[in-house]
Formats: structure tokens, sequence, C-alpha cells
């Protein structure tokens, strides 16, 4: 046997591959880890895993990478960030020590408001410098592909505009990087009590979005968009033939996740306080739960999902970072794994498949947090050679190397473009 490789991956103490979701299938069963194998490149993308001692032999001339015996997985998927945004709120710390509700600061001018102003203050240069610094930390501690949303300018026209910073930035690379339209992310102030009218100059946008933007999200919550309000808003950007998301049942359960699961939205995100009945509705549909521990944890003021009734119902399980300025303030993903495991009660082999094939799917892009022949060659040395260790062990980045395109673009947790 031959086999054509530019690069070989050798002495990976072990692999994770988690498979895609599918119907029937327990998430943890997707789950699988390999040992005494080796990766072939070619291209930038997967040629062949195989047994290491049958591809030393079968590959010649490549670029040989060591794993030095340590854990080799697919990068890590980021399917909700909020990352676009200027300045900080670094002062609402103190309000939240005295109880202020995520609400409360809200209503005050706080808040998604104060960073509305700041974003709305700042030039395109600056705004691109300080994202721009977000992705290269991200990429650094591991993620290969991200979401990204728009919504801290909340006006139609600057929501559109962040659009096309945001395309800007997919064009920069090496990350990978989804477009998720937000402007119904909160009323504006100028819009303060009309918020379906404020919903429908949004609305004017959606045709412009057709080519640019991957999905169109909305923040349905009692107190902010109605479900009767989110309803119309969704179907006409599903009408332009634009994918949907829906932040829902964050505050209170507002049917959030059974209308998102009517509509075939690709993914729910949040769902803390999604009920039984919400279950029920995603079991019967293919929309992926994204859940967020990192922010129910940040504020501390609520439940966290009910994760082991999403999985035991069958419903495929995502999480992510939801790296936004107020309510969870990072920018990275892998540090967020034990707390999924210690908050959500999920286990490593169900949380590997949540940040890379799920999370993939619930960005309609399974083939990121795959390793699989024809996959693009992301993936991650972590400094580790046990897959429940980066599940376990919090406060730092096990993330060694991190690699997209077959190219290594951070090491150490620094990146190296």
């Amino acid at each position: 046997m031959i086999v054509d490789a530019d690069s070989l991956v050798v002495d990976i103490g072990a692999l994770v591959r988690p498979g895609e979701p599918r119907p029937g299938v327990r998430q943890r069963d997707l789950f699988l880890v390999e040992r005494h194998v080796a990766l072939a490149i070619k291209d930038g993308r997967v040629a062949v895993i195989g047994p290491e001692s049958e591809l030393r032999r079968a590959v010649s001339g490549a670029r040989v990478i060591s794993a030095g015996g340590r854990l080799v997985t697919p990068g890590l998927v980021d399917a909700h960030t909020h990352l676009l945004f200027a300045g900080q709120r670094a002062h609402e710390v103190a309000l939240k020590a005295r109880g202020a509700t995520y609400l409360e600061i809200l209503a005050a001018g706080g808040g998604i408001l104060s960073t509305v102003r700041a974003t709305r203050e700042a030039s395109d240069a600056e705004l691109l410098a300080q994202t721009r610094n977000r992705l290269r930390t991200a990429v650094a501690h591991g993620t290969t592909r991200l979401e990204v949303k728009t919504g801290y300018d909340l006006t139609p026209a600057g929501e559109l505009h962040q659009v096309a910073l945001l395309e800007d930035l997919r064009r920069e690379g090496p990350w990978r990087l989804t477009i998720t339209f937000l402007g119904a992310h909160a009323v504006p102030e100028e819009y303060r009590g009309r918020a379906a009218e404020f919903l429908q100059e949004l609305m004017r946008v959606h045709p412009k979005l057709v080519g640019h933007a991957d999905f169109v999200d909305i923040f349905q919550e009692p107190g902010v968009f109605e479900r009767e309000e989110a309803r119309p808003y969704l179907e006409d950007a599903r009408k332009r033939g634009l994918a949907i998301k829906l932040h829902v049942d964050e505050l209170a359960d507002g049917g959030g996740a059974a209308l998102g699961a009517a509509l075939g939205a690709t993914s729910v995100d949040h769902l803390a306080h999604t009920g039984s009945a919400g279950v029920e509705r995603l079991r019967e549909s293919a929309t992926v739960a994204v859940l967020l521990p990192g922010t129910s944890g940040y504020l501390n003021q609520g439940p966290h999902a009910p994760a082991r009734s999403l999985l035991e119902a069958g419903v495929p399980v995502a999480v992510a970072s939801d790296g936004n300025p107020g309510s969870s303030p990072t920018v990275a993903l892998a540090p967020i794994l034990p707390w999924a495991a210690s908050w959500l009660h999920m286990e490593p082999e169900e949380l590997w498949p949540a940040v890379t094939t799920v999370a993939g799917a619930a960005l309609g892009h399974p083939e990121s947090g795959r390793l699989e022949r024809g996959d693009p060659a992301d993936f991650l040395i972590w400094e580790t050679d046990d897959y429940r260790v980066p599940c376990y062990q919090y406060g730092t980045s096990l993330v060694d190397e991190t690699y997209i395109g077959g190219r290594l673009v951070a090491a150490s947790g620094r990146p190296l473009f």
C-alpha cells in the first residue's frame, strides 16, 4: 500500500474521533478513541487514519509531526459566541455581587445596551482589531471553527454592516468562521416599548443577508421578544432561504424550545429553563440543543440547562462558550469542558461530540468536528494522553498545538499568525 500524503502525525497516545449525531444513537455512542494509529494529511485534508506501523511504511517523503504520546482530538467547534463588540463591562461585577439581575441591569441602561453604545462609537478599525484579537486567542486555545453573531449595534444598517465586518474577518482566517445575524438581540433604547416595530424594520434587511450571513437568530425571551413576535420574524428569514437559530428559555420557560423545533431551527440555545414539553418537542425534531454552562455558572442566578433530560431523550446536545462581554466573558471553549461536566452532569464520552461533531451540526458543518477521510485536517495536540483530563482539570488550557488545514497555527497558548 502506498499513501499519498504531505504530512504524517505519529506517536499519538490516544486519538478521539467523534461521529456525527444520528437519530436513535445515544450521544455517548458517537464517541470513539483509538490508539496506535497515525494520521496522514494531504492538501490540508485527512487522507488516511490507520495503524501507525502500516502508515509509516506506506507514506514516504512527508513531513512528520510527532504528538509525543499525547492526546489528539479534532479542533473544537464553538457553536455560540458574541465576539464582535467594543469595550468591556467589568463595572458590572460589583452590581452582580450586590444581587442585580440581568434584566435589572438591562433596564437601567447597562448590559447589552452599554455594549451597544461602545460598539456604535468604535471605528471599524477598532472593532476589527478587538475582534481579531479575540479570534486569535480562541484559536490558540483550540477553537478551529466558531460562530460569531452580530447584535451590538441594534440598527438595521449597523447590523448589516457588522455582517460585512465579519465577512472581512472570515476571509482573513485561519479560523473557520460562521456568521449569524442577531439584529434581534435586544430592543434598542430608541424602540423601547415597540419591539414588534423594531422587528419589522429588521425584516427589511433579511433579503440583503442572503449569501452573506449563515443564520438569523433572535433573543426570544419574555420581556425581550415575545414568542408571538419571534415567529413571523423567523418565518420571514426562513422564507428568504436563511437558516435560523434561537436564544430561548435562558431567563424563563417561554416556549422557545418548542417554537424552534416547530420552525425547523438548526439549533436552540441556552435552554436553562426548558421544561419537559420543550424537551419532548426537541426529541421529535432534528434541532440541536446548544447549552452554555459558562453563562449560567457565571451569572449564578438560575438553573443550568437540563442536559441529562435532553440526552436521555435523544436530543443532540452541543456545548458552547457563549463568549460575550457580559454573561460569559471568555473567548475560549476548552476551559468550559470541566464546567459542562460538573454543572451539566455530562460524561467525557458525551462532551467530546458536544464540542466537535454535534457543535458542527449546530453550525451546518459537521465536517469541522470530524477526522474522517476528506475532512479538513483541523486537530489539536493536548498536554495529556487521557481524553478525560480536559474534562476534569479547570483553570488552564491544556491545548498545546492547534492545526488548521494541517498547518500549525498556535503553540503553547500563543497564535503563530
